[in-house]
Order: C-alpha cells, then structure tokens, then sequence
C-alpha cells in the first residue's frame, strides 16, 4: 500500500514536466521562429536561399540538440545562430526584390495567369532560374545574378502565355487534334483545315496580345465547333460508303431533312427548281416569322409600360391617402428606433473597460476600437491575456441581436506593407476564430480583414501615434428593420 501511494505522487509531481519542457523549448526558439517567419513573408527561401537554408539548418540542429537531452546553452547558441541567418536572409531578399524587380514582375504575371497549375514544367525552369539568380546576388556576382534573371523572366513570360493559352483553347486544341485519331481529313478535308484553321488564328491571336482572350476564346469556339461539325459529317459520309449510298441518295436524304424544317414554320417545301431555291423560300418563311416575333414583342413591351403606368397612378393615389397617418406612424418609429439605439450604446460602453476599448459610432454602425490584445510584434498568436476581454467583446457583441461583425485588423507603418497587411489578415482572423469557435458567435455573421497599414488613425511618425495604429477594430452594423 505504501508503495502504491508513493508512485501515485511521483506520477503527479511528474505530470506538470512536459508542458513546462513544452513552455521552455517554445521561449529557447521564439526569436528564431519569429525571424523565419518574417524572412518567410518576403519570400526568401527563393531569393536568399543560402541564408535561408543555413537558418533552418541551424534552427534544426538547435532543436535535435534540445529534444536530445543536450547543453541548453549549445542549443540556445544554435537557435541565434539561425537567427541571425533569418535576419540576414531577410535583408538580402529585400535587396533581391529591387534588383530581380524585372522577373519578379514577370513572375507575378505568370502566377496570375495560373502558370503552376496550367504551364508547370515552364513555371518550374523559371523558379529554378531565379532561384539561381538570387544565389549569385548572394554570391555578390552581380551581373550572373541579372543574367540568370533576364532568362528567368523569360521563362515566366513564357510560362503565362502558354497558362493563358492552356485555359483559352484547352476545349478547342482537344477537339481538333482528335480529328486526326477520326481520319476526317481524308473524308472532309474543307471542314477539318477550317477547324485547324480558325485554332491557328486563336494562338496567333494570343501570339499577338496576350490581352486579347476573349477575341481567342471566339475563334476557339469556332474552330471546336467546326471540329464537331467536321466530326459529324465525316460519320455521315462514312456510314453512306458502307450502305453503297450514291450521291442522289445522300442529296435525297438532305432534301428531306430541308423538307422537315420548312414545314416545322407552315410552309410547304417545293424542290422542283433545285436545293438552292429551297432553301431561299425558306429562310424567306423564317424572315417573316421573325418579323412578326419582334413586331409582337413590342406590342408586349408597349402593354406593360402601359399597365406599369397605371400601376404607379394607383400607387401615387394610395400614398396621398394614407401619407398623413404613415409620417406620424413613421416620426413614432424613428423616435422609438434612436431610444433603442441609444439605450444599447450607453449598455455596451459599461461593458467594455475603457482603458482597452474605445466604443464610437459612425453612421449607423457601431465600431469597437480594441487596444488591449497585445500581440507579440510580428506574430497572430492570441495572448492567454487577451481571453478576457475577447469575452467582453462578445458579450458586448451578443448586444446587438443579428447585426452583422466584421473584425478589422491594422498595423503601424514599420515594415513591409505586404507582410504588415498579412499579419493585420492574420490577427483578425485569430479573433474572429475565438469568437466563433469559443464564444459560439454564428459563423455566418462574422468577417475578419486585415488592412495592414492603409488606415492609420493616429500618425506613425511617433510612438504613441504607431501604439493607436496598432488595433482591432470590431465594426457591428445592427439589422435594418425592428
């Protein structure tokens, strides 16, 4: 029995050791963690590899040597080794995006066009080359680096067009190239060179201005129609070989399916003088028909503008009758509505403290302006500190049944507007996820956005102005109606 209890408290005095170990290895790497992160936002595993490369590695060997029983101090030792790596790669990333400014653009280009997905091999030789140029900027070999970048972007120019062309004439090249598995060059020679034709002009189309997709994708449709249109008349022919069909046959055959057609619109086919005189009597019958369409549709579109007219004189009549009882009833609910609002207001002002949150009103939304969340710089990560006032903030927002919430995150200035836009993205969708999934906030009310640096309400060019840029705004827009 002694025994027992005994190893019963070594198990909980031992119970708490993870964590804190769990605790201590998170603290030993924040600073190194935090440095890849935003060597990370500028993209410098492809435009500082060396650096970059060398960061992990000794943030790695950092980690073995901790998770390995080792010196606390070699592992501390390694992790600002790599951190001093990540800084540094995140300066010559810097430096590499203005001087590979050219691929770069080229780059963004082809990834708009979806090149990974649509132009992969290319995409590919395209990283690989810039990857290389930004090994020799590390290198300070200037002019390898511009070299191995002019060839980059031409990848990448290359890269987007084919993406452009992959999405514009996918449908079309496959229609096209299957004429050639149906042998339909042989039986239909006119329509399958028109089809390949018209493919032709698409590409030279996009050849010419890679802008020009929707002239492409006209003559795309063209030409995968005149593939099918090729495809069909190819069986026909070919079913009439087989059957020994001659020429009248398959002119007889025409006829009757002209002959079907004509009296599909009340006439009666007459093919004494020929196909041709057939089908002019035809398209006559169906000019006519047409005619006598538009001419009904506007008389349609005359009697409802009429009707609508009439409506509105009935309208106008109604309101002038019962406007004088509709504005008292109106001034009554206007009243009523601003005593509400101002009554929720004034309760959700005593609910929030106010040395962390600023409650203004802008038109009819209300805006929460927290100060209190106090993220660690650069990083999303809600602080456990921060759970107590995100609880006031939902009760505060449980206050305004079914409005609609969106949670708006801001950053000062410093920084890289790009990193600092997806930090402020970052943070407000970490609010938003604590409300929703913590607090029970419905999913579909509630937004997150992150504006990074583009709304400052204070100026960054002092501390205190950069400590109010630095928010979360929660705007609600209370539901129109009672």
């Amino acid at each position: 029995m002694r025994f027992t209890c005994l190893t019963a408290l070594l198990l909980l005095l031992a119970a708490p050791v993870p964590a804190a170990a769990d605790a201590r290895e998170a603290e030993l790497f924040a600073a190194a963690e935090q440095a890849r992160s935003a060597a990370e936002a500028v993209e410098a595993a492809l435009l500082a590899p060396g650096s970059y490369g060398q960061g992990v590695a000794a943030l790695e060997r950092a980690q073995r040597e901790y998770r390995g029983g080792g010196e606390e101090s070699e592992a501390s030792q390694l992790a600002d080794t790599a951190r001093q790596r990540f800084e540094a790669a995140s300066v010559a990333a810097r430096e590499a995006q203005l001087t590979l400014a050219a691929a770069l653009e080229q780059r963004e280009a082809a990834r708009r066009a979806e090149a990974l997905r649509l132009a992969g091999p290319a995409w590919i030789r395209a990283e690989d080359l810039l990857r290389s140029a930004a090994q020799r900027l590390e290198k300070t070999d200037v002019d390898g680096a511009l070299k191995r970048a002019g060839q980059a972007a031409q990848e990448y120019d290359r890269a987007g067009l084919l993406a452009i062309k992959s999405a514009v004439l996918a449908t079309a090249r496959s229609r096209v190239l299957g004429l050639d598995a149906a042998g339909t060059a042989r039986l239909v020679p006119r329509t399958t060179a028109s089809a390949r034709n018209l493919l032709q002009q698409a590409e030279a189309a996009l050849d010419a201005d890679r802008s020009a997709t929707a002239a492409a994708a006209d003559l795309a449709a063209r030409a995968a129609a005149e593939a099918d249109h090729a495809l069909a008349l190819a069986r026909l022919l070919s079913a009439a070989r087989k059957d020994d069909a001659t020429d009248e046959d398959l002119v007889l055959e025409w006829e009757a399916t002209l002959a079907a057609a004509t009296r599909a619109i009340g006439a009666e086919p007459d093919f004494t003088a020929g196909p041709q005189a057939a089908a002019t009597a035809l398209a006559s019958r169906a000019g006519e028909l047409q005619a006598l369409s538009t001419q009904q549709a506007a008389d349609l579109a005359q009697r409802d503008r009429q009707i609508v007219a009439l409506e509105e004189e009935i309208r106008d009549l109604d309101d002038r009758l019962a406007g004088a009882a509709s504005e008292t009833r109106s001034l009554a609910g206007q009243l009523e509505t601003r005593e509400q609002a101002r009554e929720r207001l004034t309760q959700l002002e005593q609910l929030l403290p106010r040395d962390q949150a600023l409650v203004l009103r802008q038109g009819e939304d209300i805006i929460v302006r927290v100060y209190g969340l106090a993220f660690t710089s650069g990083s999303a990560r809600l602080p456990g500190a921060a759970r107590k006032l995100l609880d006031e903030l939902a009760r505060a927002a449980q206050i305004y049944t079914g409005a609609r919430l969106a949670v708006e995150g801001h950053t000062d200035s410093t920084g890289d507007s790009a990193a600092n836009q997806r930090l402020s993205q970052a943070r407000a969708q970490a609010v938003r996820d604590y409300l929703v999934q913590e607090r029970q906030l419905p999913a579909g009310r509630v937004t997150a956005l992150g504006y990074g640096d583009s709304r400052p309400i204070a100026s960054n060019s002092t501390e205190d102005g950069r400590r109010q840029n630095r928010r979360i705004d929660l705007v609600i827009t209370p539901r129109a109606g009672p």
